[in-house]
């Protein structure tokens, strides 16, 4: 007996003892001081660096110690000397039944009786009520059924998760016999004969689960019991196993070519691993926690002793190793979970699943490979120490034929990465397989991750190889460094056969893409500079990139496009966001970056491939439009120059003839004052249908002056919804006033809308346009009249009553907003620059987004004296990411006194926390 189970029991009877016959819930005080001595001993275990197997044993033993003297209590007192009831036994199944319980686990138990089916006595549903009844008050979770002998059979075929549970039960108190009766007729009428039923439906669950948890390894915030390489693959293998094997253990596997040594001890280490790690976030949430939540990781690694170095975070030590350890798991899982459902179980080769039909497909010979069950394998297993160029061509065969990799030929991989040496990666044949690969539009990406799987493309392109299991703390992000190249490599795939009407045009662009190799390239270090810490990481990914090109000896011109697009990468995409578009400064600065048509055309599909491959979130609507637009007018410059100068010339004279031919004619004097006293910019920004809109407003607020309205001084509100563009369109035309911008601001955070884009036009009259874009904060539309409502009606009350304060109801609707999503931790960086524009200050604010911080930081603008004349508010996912075209509000130029900007950057800093 372990000596801590030795101490267990000696406490229990010291303690629990004097209880004697008395009903669990009659002396529940007893059992509480003894559960919590134990559970803090357990604790202090964990944190002396107790493994995961260890401390949930542990608590599995304390658990059993506990439940024995409940169910001797109980049946005691319900029964008293009379115990000829039905014989009653009490069984751990599911994870209690395997042993492990984590601090917050539940605890999953069956009371088996002998009775008849459908019928329980009296006696035992009060000893049922005694046990549970303690259970809950003490604290614990519980899973309980109550089963006669046919009933639990019967449930078990019904239902593969009860079966699963079953599969480990575990004897705990009451009638032995009736235990191991019950575990022999399992594995004859649960077991024989249901081997294919049983193990199709774990793949099928394992599938599933997968899916529904990220279908990566290599997410940000994992799922660390169901998600993939989690603790449930090595679960779901084990179960499989058991259905032949009879053991629920991994040393079962080794010696029968499913598990080799090494990697029998890869996967129980990771299995420990990921128990005390899953124990760790049970201690510090309180709770049955299972997600690896970033604002928790912090705080995970530095209880688990990761200490913080130059090179690398705590935080990212930490994460390093579970993506190591949960890749260990989804490997040999994955691997042995194929192996059974292509059959690949060969002559001579003892399957752990030979009870079902061997298949024999046709064999196809590839030279010195062959193909079977849609598997490429080598007979040769001296291959690639013979013809090491062969490496590479296992994966160009696997592209063009659509075939994944043997389990064997790509352990013979693994063990003959070390000729990968630097001889390889110059050598000639070698790189134009690698081209081949990367020029084949539509396939690169099945063919990247097989060579990732099995650590060949890190070791081919160590540049990229350092990106591996690179933990990504950035607020959009959602896999590591990696992942999220391959999967940006998966997405410019998926473009060649899509049918997404969104996505048709980049479709097109791709293909009259005549060099997919150079993208392809590209994509694949784009973030490779992220691996030495560099700011800005797309710097140094050129420089990665420049040593990559001349490896692979690429022409002058592919050398200088692929240098250009990695260096780049993020050009297009904060260009579009954060610069005003509608000025002409702007694309031509765009259209000098990318010199020609075709590298425009890149950095397109490049910016879709980043932006959808980081997160869902990333690549929103709206700024995708922004993206387009920007494209287009650096296309329209790329193709006349001349041209396009002469187009965005303000054309004044006829844009008043078009938007006069729209209107009544009784609209003329409107439209002379209209183009006399709005800004050049305004006109570069609109067409004749939204001038006429805007003078149609106009009329309706001169109109609203002259009646007899209680409000004559309300503004004059639009709404254009946008469905398909996911945003809506919000156009004020009011007096200018104090601190007009803000309150707008605030009037939008009290529904709450999120503001993408806010745009002042005064005119020389003190009649001002704010033209909002918004959406509601899934990203959509705004659409319901009540927010329009809302919004019109807390702007009229902040114009008009000078007692209205916005704070409190921005702060209401802070709090219901929390209910429903959590906040994000990351720097708050404000940079003020006068190089970007020739009039005006740009001033850039990145910080962590909550409702009323627009209102907070316009106001704080206003405080300054800071008049604001173009805005790009980009709220995502937890982030904002604004920039303001800003001026003196006295002076009407830029602000370039130093000591004015650090105060304004200060008093910014404070705003943006909310302190």
């Amino acid at each position: 007996m372990p000596r801590h189970l030795e101490q267990v029991l000696a406490h229990a009877e010291n303690q629990l003892a004097a209880t004697g016959a008395k009903r669990p819930t009659e002396v529940l005080p007893v059992y509480k001081r003894f559960l919590k001595i134990e559970e803090h001993r357990l604790r202090l275990k964990h944190q002396a660096g107790g493994g995961g197997r260890e401390i949930c044993a542990r608590r599995a033993d304390l658990v059993d110690v506990l439940l024995r003297r409940v169910f001797d209590a109980a049946t005691a007192a319900v029964r008293g000397e009379n115990d000829d009831g039905p014989a009653l036994a009490l069984i751990a199944i599911g994870g209690y039944g395997r042993g492990e319980l984590n601090p917050f686990s539940d605890v999953d138990v069956m009371v088996l009786h002998d009775g008849a089916a459908g019928k329980v006595s009296a006696d035992i549903e009060q000893i049922v009520q005694q046990i549970l009844y303690l259970l809950w008050d003490i604290g614990f979770k519980v899973g309980h059924s109550t089963r006669s002998l046919k009933e639990a059979i019967a449930d078990a075929n019904r239902d593969m998760q009860t079966k699963t549970a079953m599969l480990e039960s575990r004897h705990l108190a009451g009638d032995a016999e009736l235990t191991r009766e019950f575990r022999e007729l399992f594995r004859v009428k649960c077991v024989t004969g249901y081997e294919r039923e049983y193990v199709e439906q774990r793949m099928q669950d394992q599938f599933s689960r997968h899916k529904k948890f990220g279908d990566s390894v290599y997410l940000q915030e994992p799922h660390i019991k169901s998600g993939c390489g989690g603790l449930r693959d090595y679960q779901n293998l084990l179960w499989m196993a058991n259905f032949k094997e009879g053991a629920l253990t991994t040393r079962h596997l080794v010696g029968k070519d499913w598990l080799s040594e090494s990697d029998q001890r890869r996967i129980e280490s990771a299995y420990d691993f990921l128990l005390r790690l899953r124990t760790d976030l049970h201690y510090l949430t309180g709770r049955g926690s299972d997600i690896l939540h970033l604002n928790v990781q912090e705080q995970i690694a530095r209880r688990l002793g990761y200490g913080a170095n130059k090179s690398q975070l705590r935080m990212e030590e930490l994460m390093h190793d579970y993506y190591e350890h949960a890749r260990n798991i989804f490997r040999v899982t994955q691997r042995i979970t194929e192996q059974f459902a292509s059959g690949a179980a060969t002559e001579g080769l003892l399957s752990l699943f030979s009870f079902l039909p061997l298949l024999r497909p046709e064999t196809k010979r590839l030279g010195l490979f062959f193909i079977r069950n849609r598997q490429l394998n080598t007979d040769d297993r001296a291959l690639f120490r013979k013809h090491p160029v062969e490496m590479m061509r296992v994966f160009e065969l696997a592209q063009e034929h659509d075939v994944d990799l043997s389990p064997e030929l790509a352990d013979l991989l693994g063990r003959s990465l070390g000729r990968i040496n630097r001889p390889y990666q110059y050598a000639k044949a070698p790189r134009e397989i690698f081209e081949t690969i990367l020029s084949r539009k539509g396939k690169v990406g099945r063919a990247l991750r097989l060579m990732h799987r099995t650590d060949f493309l890190g070791r081919y392109l160590p540049e990229f190889g350092q990106l591996t299991c690179l933990v990504q703390h950035e607020f959009l992000h959602r896999y590591t460094a990696d992942e999220h190249t391959l999967v940006c490599i998966d997405k410019l795939d998926a473009l060649c056969s899509t049918e997404d009407k969104k996505l048709i045009f980049y479709r097109r662009l791709f293909e009259r893409l005549e060099d997919p190799l150079v993208l392809y390239l590209a994509l694949l270090l784009h973030d490779t500079g992220k691996a030495v810490g560099a700011r800005p990481h797309s710097e140094a990914s050129a420089v990665f990139a420049q040593r990559v090109a001349t490896r692979l000896q690429l022409s002058p011109e592919q050398r200088k496009s692929l240098i250009l697009l990695v260096d780049h990468h993020l050009t297009l995409s904060n260009i579009a966001q954060q610069r005003n578009l509608d000025d002409p400064a702007t694309v031509i600065e765009m259209a000098n970056i990318v010199k020609d048509q075709k590298n425009l055309n890149a950095l397109m599909l490049l910016t879709l491939a980043d932006g959808q491959g980081t997160s869902a979130e990333a690549w929103s609507d709206w700024k995708e439009s922004l993206v387009w637009q920007l494209f287009h007018a650096t296309s329209q410059y790329l193709v006349d120059q001349q041209s396009y100068h002469e187009q965005t010339k303000i054309e004044r004279d006829r844009l008043r003839r078009e938007v006069a031919e729209k209107l009544p004619p009784d609209y003329a004097e409107e439209i002379e004052a209209h183009f006399d006293f709005m800004p050049d910019n305004y006109f570069r920004a609109f067409e004749p249908r939204e001038i006429v809109d805007h003078l149609k407003l106009y009329r309706r607020f001169l109109e609203n002056l002259s009646s007899q309205s209680d409000q004559p001084l309300a503004p004059a509100v639009s709404w254009e919804v946008c469905a398909e563009q996911g945003h809506t369109v919000v156009t004020f035309c009011t007096w200018e006033r104090e601190r007009l911008l803000a309150k707008i601001a605030g009037s939008f955070s009290v529904v709450p809308i999120n503001i993408l884009s806010a745009d002042v036009f005064p005119r020389g009259d003190n009649v001002t346009f704010q033209i909002f874009h918004v959406c509601d904060l899934r990203g959509r539309a705004v659409t319901k009249a009540e927010d329009f409502q809302t919004v019109e009606a807390t702007l009229r009350g902040a114009l008009e009553k000078l007692e209205f304060v916005l704070a409190p109801l921005i702060a209401k609707a802070r709090l219901e907003k929390r209910r429903l999503t959590q906040e994000i931790d990351f720097p708050t960086r404000i940079a003020v620059d006068n190089k970007a524009h020739p009039s005006y200050t740009l001033i850039q604010i990145q910080t962590p987004d909550r409702l009323g911080l627009l209102y907070d930081l316009l106001s704080c603008l206003d405080r300054a004296g800071v008049e604001i004349v173009l805005s790009r508010i980009s709220t995502q996912n937890g982030a904002a990411i604004d920039t303001f075209y800003v001026c003196d509000r006295a002076m009407h130029g830029k602000i370039t006194d130093a000591q004015r900007i650090g105060a304004l950057q200060k008093e910014l800093q404070t705003a943006a926390l909310g302190a």
